[in-house]
């Protein structure tokens, strides 16, 4: 990928992390906790994987991206570990919400990570324009 595609990219990416992070507002809004949990979760996904664009960083699942996140962003002390754990927290909630038959997420579990997410997208935009 030429460096012109790959910033492009990015910017595709950081648009695609607030347009789901909207959407989770949305959806919390219509009391949808666990599509709002979901949505939370991929705009945490597409911002750390912009960031990993960014730094040259390739990863193949969702998996990998969060360990060579925490890899490359957090051991490295650029994300604390507080401000790293809303995005490890949402991945294994959305993977309860979207594949758990009879469990539902409340607005207590939204209330507690709509912030923290938020903060986690602004981490991850700043770094990547510093």
């Amino acid at each position: 990928m030429k460096e012109n595609e790959i910033d492009e990219f990015i910017a595709y990416r950081l648009t695609k992390a607030e347009e789901v992070y909207n959407a989770a507002l949305i959806l919390y809004d219509a009391t949808q906790w666990n599509s709002a949990i979901n949505r939370l979760y991929y705009a945490c996904f597409y911002s750390a994987s912009a960031l990993l664009l960014k730094r040259g960083i390739g990863a193949k699942s969702h998996a990998g991206v969060i360990a060579k996140f925490s890899e490359a962003v957090v051991r490295t002390g650029e994300m604390t570990a507080d401000e790293y754990r809303v995005y490890s927290k949402l991945l294994n909630w959305r993977t309860k919400g979207d594949y758990s038959d009879m469990f539902d997420f409340s607005k207590d579990d939204l209330d507690d990570v709509l912030q923290p997410t938020r903060a986690f997208l602004d981490k991850v935009t700043e770094l990547i324009t510093a």
